[in-house]
C-alpha cells in the first residue's frame, strides 16, 4: 500500500484534507492532523491544534512545540513515503517540502500560499521544491506563468463549494438549541484558534450587552472547536447574556448552522468568510492581532482588502473591522446598521451570491483525489 504524509495547520486544511482522505481510500495515510483527518482515519504524527497560531509574536510562545512537531514530520519521512501533500500553512509547510525533495519524495502544493496578497518572493522556492501544485484560483496560473515548465500547475476550483453544507432548518435548529421561534438568531464566529478566541470573543460579548438595549429580540450563538470550547465556557461563566454554544457533538458542522440560521454574524477574518459568503447570510469581518503582528503584516501585504470575499470581489462587499476598530461599540453599531437598513442587507446578499459565482462550480476535491491518484 502506498503511503502520504500530509500535513495541515489549520482547521480549514483539515476540512479539505479530511475529503481527500475519504476519496483515497487504498493509501496509507499520515501526518499532522485536525480532528476531521484523524477520524478520516490518518494517522497522527502531531496535532495541528498544537502549532496553529494567527500572527508572528503570537507564535512564539509555541515556537518549542512548532520546531517539535517539524522534527517529527521529518522523522516520519525517513520513515519511507511516496508522496508529500501539503496544505497551505507556508512557514511550516515549504521547510518541509524542502526536506522531502532532498529525500526525492514526489511532493504536491494543495493550495499554495497566497503570493498574490503577500508577494511573490516565495515563488522560486515553491516551484523548486514541488513537483505539483494544485490551485483553487483561476488568476494563479498568470502568476506562476514563467515557471509552468518547472514544474506541473492544475486548477480544480474551490473546494468548499463541496463541503459546505448544513443540515437543519430553522425551526429544527432552534429547537434543538432551545431557542425561541420568534428570536431572531446572531452568529459569532471568533476562529478556531485559541489566541483568536481569547482576544476576539471578549470584545464579541461586550458588542452583545450594547445591541441588546436596542434589540430584545436577539439570541447569540457560538460554535466551539474542541481546544476552544472551555475558554468559550470560561468567558461566558459570570456573563448573563441570551447565548448559546454549540459543539460538534451537536452538529457535524456548527459553523456552517450558525452561518446559515443567523441573520447576521461577527466573523473572524479567515476561510470562515468565505464559508460565509457561500451561504449567503449577511456579516462583518473582524481582525485584531498584536501591534507588532499587525505593523508587519501592513509591511508585507500588497492587497487592498484583507478579507476574501472583498479580495474576491475587488471591493468592499463586506466591512472589515481591523485591530482598533474591531470595539465593541463598532461592531454593535455596524451590525445594526445591516439589521435595520433592508437595502444595505439585500445588497449584501446579492453581493455574496457573486462572489460565490466567482468561486467556479463544485468537484473541486474529487479532481484533486484524481490528480493524486494518478501521480503517485
Amino acid at each position: 500500500m502506498k503511503k502520504i504524509f500530509i500535513s495541515v495547520g489549520e482547521i480549514s486544511g483539515d476540512n479539505y484534507a479530511s475529503e481527500l482522505i475519504k476519496l483515497l481510500p487504498d493509501f496509507e495515510w499520515v501526518g499532522i492532523t485536525g480532528p476531521k483527518m484523524r477520524e478520516a482515519g490518518c494517522k497522527t504524527v502531531e496535532n495541528l491544534e498544537d502549532i496553529s497560531v494567527v500572527g508572528i509574536t503570537e507564535a512564539l510562545p509555541k515556537y518549542l512545540k512548532i520546531k517539535k512537531a517539524f522534527k517529527k514530520a521529518v522523522s516520519e519521512l525517513d520513515k519511507g513515503v511516496d508522496m508529500l501533500i501539503v496544505v497551505d500553512f507556508p512557514g511550516f509547510n515549504l521547510k518541509l517540502l524542502e526536506e522531502a525533495k532532498k529525500r526525492g519524495i514526489k511532493t504536491v502544493y494543495f493550495i499554495a500560499p497566497q503570493v498574490w496578497a503577500w508577494g511573490k518572493g516565495r515563488i522560486p522556492k515553491i516551484v523548486k521544491n514541488t513537483d505539483i501544485l494544485i490551485s483553487i484560483w483561476p488568476f494563479e496560473k498568470n502568476i506562476y506563468s514563467d515557471y509552468l515548465g518547472s514544474f506541473r500547475f492544475e486548477y480544480v476550483g474551490h473546494p468548499l463549494l463541496d463541503i459546505v453544507k448544513t443540515e437543519t432548518d430553522e425551526k429544527e435548529f432552534k429547537e434543538k438549541l432551545g431557542i425561541e421561534q420568534n428570536k431572531k438568531i446572531f452568529g459569532l464566529l471568533a476562529g478556531s484558534r485559541e489566541s483568536e478566541v481569547k482576544t476576539l470573543l471578549p470584545i464579541m460579548l461586550k458588542s452583545t450587552e450594547i445591541m441588546l438595549r436596542k434589540r430584545s429580540d436577539l439570541h447569540f450563538v457560538i460554535p466551539s472547536t474542541p481546544n476552544t470550547q472551555n475558554i468559550v465556557k470560561q468567558l461566558l461563566s459570570d456573563k448573563n447574556l441570551p447565548v448559546s454554544v454549540i459543539i460538534k457533538k451537536d452538529f457535524k458542522n456548527p459553523s456552517y448552522e450558525v452561518m446559515r440560521h443567523s441573520i447576521f454574524s461577527v466573523i473572524a477574518s479567515g476561510t470562515a468568510t468565505l464559508e460565509a459568503s457561500i451561504i449567503g447570510n449577511p456579516f462583518l469581518l473582524v481582525y485584531k492581532v498584536s501591534p507588532i503582528t499587525f505593523f508587519i503584516g501592513k509591511m508585507l501585504v500588497s492587497i487592498k482588502y484583507l478579507g476574501l470575499p472583498n479580495i474576491i470581489a475587488d471591493r468592499e462587499v463586506i466591512k472589515e473591522l481591523l485591530q482598533k476598530e474591531c470595539n465593541p461599540e463598532n461592531i454593535a453599531e455596524y451590525s445594526l446598521r445591516y439589521l435595520e437598513d433592508k437595502q444595505l442587507y439585500e445588497k449584501t446578499k446579492k453581493d455574496l451570491q457573486q462572489v460565490r459565482q466567482k468561486l467556479g462550480e463544485g468537484g473541486a476535491l474529487y479532481r484533486t483525489a484524481r490528480i493524486i491518484e494518478s501521480s503517485i
